[in-house]
């Protein structure tokens, strides 16, 4: 335990008032102290724990190459599609796929990224949760169906003539290999589309039009994205197929005509899969990675603290293991929240954030952290009743592989403490 006190004097009440009485005359006696002590052994009983949230259930796909450290590969099943179409009330006809245009958003990436290119593959549908990173080694072994440099498509300058906002919506940047990228006015994230032909997208009406994709990133030092989920309203992937049918002359009073549209279908699936896999739970406390893991802390307040001493400021404080392995432009999140009843594992959170703590993790960092919880440890303080223990968790989780792990109480040299700033409460009308 270190300690430092600072000792405020009153000392400056100088005015000279004229009536009734004369400072410091009637000034409150004693003096404010604020002592600064960092708690190394209230943290006890902390412990880690996985499964969570799993990939497929994440709200972003992680794609990174970054050779030594990890591959990520993104992979999604799109929805079925029609196979014939209602040509009449009583008839339907077959319809003929001519072409399909697949959307992905990319909603992070390093913008210091140059040359970013990605790779489209075609996967098997039988694409679910069950597939590793071995299984589907073979299907992204394959020359891919397409392939864009995202670099050269922002490079590119945009194009917002009338007829283009109006069928787009917006202005957008080709490459004039079927390529089309829109950037988000909201938060800058790149709508990508790739025109698919052929065996690009083979449409086969026994398996009802299911196509499945992989996603690798390629080239560039900074090589990393992440790609919208269908965990987030309108981020997943979607494929727009555009077909015609024909109605016969035997169904309507008119010749032959023959009918252009399109159709819009969503993700059924999405997740990713990456080598090397997370590492199993030690006696460290580990945060974030996939399944996503959690560490619960427990603290064991001081008596003091409850009785004549208001807490300034709290600050909890962890020693990462290792520098977080990734790639060198990504970062994440640890957020600290309250328990509300200690369960151990499936211990309820509160929602409140002003009781909550947050703190970015750097890639390659492996700089002490500190998470302020003034607020929650003031809380502890001045309710003796209250459940003294929090979870860190990453956010958002399972988005993608990186995981921090911090030293645990079971560290002696190393373990989390609790830096706390309080002070005695002043002496308000003692003589």
């Amino acid at each position: 335990m270190k300690r430092l006190a600072l000792i405020l004097l009153l000392g400056a009440c100088t005015e000279q008032a004229t009536a009734p009485g004369v400072c410091p005359d009637f000034c409150p006696g004693g003096t404010i102290e604020l002592t600064d002590t960092i708690f190394t052994d209230i943290i006890q009983r902390d412990s880690a724990y996985r499964g969570y949230v799993q990939a497929w259930e994440a709200e972003a796909m992680a794609v990174a190459d970054v050779p030594g450290v990890v591959d990520s590969r993104a992979m999604f099943l799109m929805s079925s599609m029609i196979t014939r179409i209602a040509a009449t009330t009583t008839d339907t006809v077959p319809i003929v796929v001519d072409s399909a245009r697949l959307r992905v958003i990319v909603v992070r990436r390093d913008t210091g990224a140059v040359n970013l290119r990605l790779r489209l593959y075609l996967l098997p549908i039988t694409l679910d949760s069950t597939k590793t990173f071995d299984s589907l080694v073979t299907a992204f072994n394959v020359p891919p169906v397409d392939s864009v440099n995202v670099s050269d498509l922002l490079a590119q300058p945009p194009i917002g003539d009338t007829a283009t906002v109006r069928i787009w919506g917006d202005t957008i940047r080709t490459d004039g290999a079927g390529h089309t990228l829109q950037i988000a006015r909201g938060d800058s994230s790149l709508i990508l589309y790739f025109d698919l032909l052929g065996t690009q997208a083979p449409f086969v009406e026994a398996d009802s039009g299911k196509l499945a994709y992989g996603v690798r990133v390629a080239q560039g030092a900074r090589a990393s994205v992440f790609l919208g989920a269908n965990e987030v309203f309108d981020r997943d992937p979607q494929i727009r197929w555009f077909f015609h049918y024909t109605i016969p002359d035997t169904v309507s009073a008119t010749p032959d005509s023959v009918v252009n549209t399109s159709s819009l279908r969503e993700t059924s699936f999405d997740s990713f899969v990456f080598n090397p896999p997370t590492p199993p739970l030690d006696d460290n406390l580990a945060v974030g990675g996939v399944p996503s893991a959690r560490s619960l802390l427990r603290v064991a307040m001081p008596a003091f603290l409850h009785d004549s001493f208001d807490v300034v400021r709290a600050t909890v404080i962890h020693v990462p293991v290792a520098p977080v392995p990734g790639a060198p432009g990504d970062s994440f999140s640890v957020l600290a929240r309250p328990v509300l009843t200690d369960l151990g594992a499936k211990s309820p959170l509160s929602n409140l954030s002003e009781f909550s703590g947050r703190t970015t993790i750097h890639i390659g960092a492996a700089d002490t952290v500190r998470i302020e919880l003034s607020d929650l440890v003031r809380t502890w303080a001045l309710d003796t009743s209250a459940t003294t223990a929090f979870v860190l968790g990453q956010v958002p989780e399972a988005a993608t592989y990186t995981e921090i792990r911090f030293f645990s109480s079971r560290a002696p040299a190393f373990r989390p403490a609790l830096h706390v700033t309080y002070v005695k409460r002043f002496p308000f009308g003692s003589p």
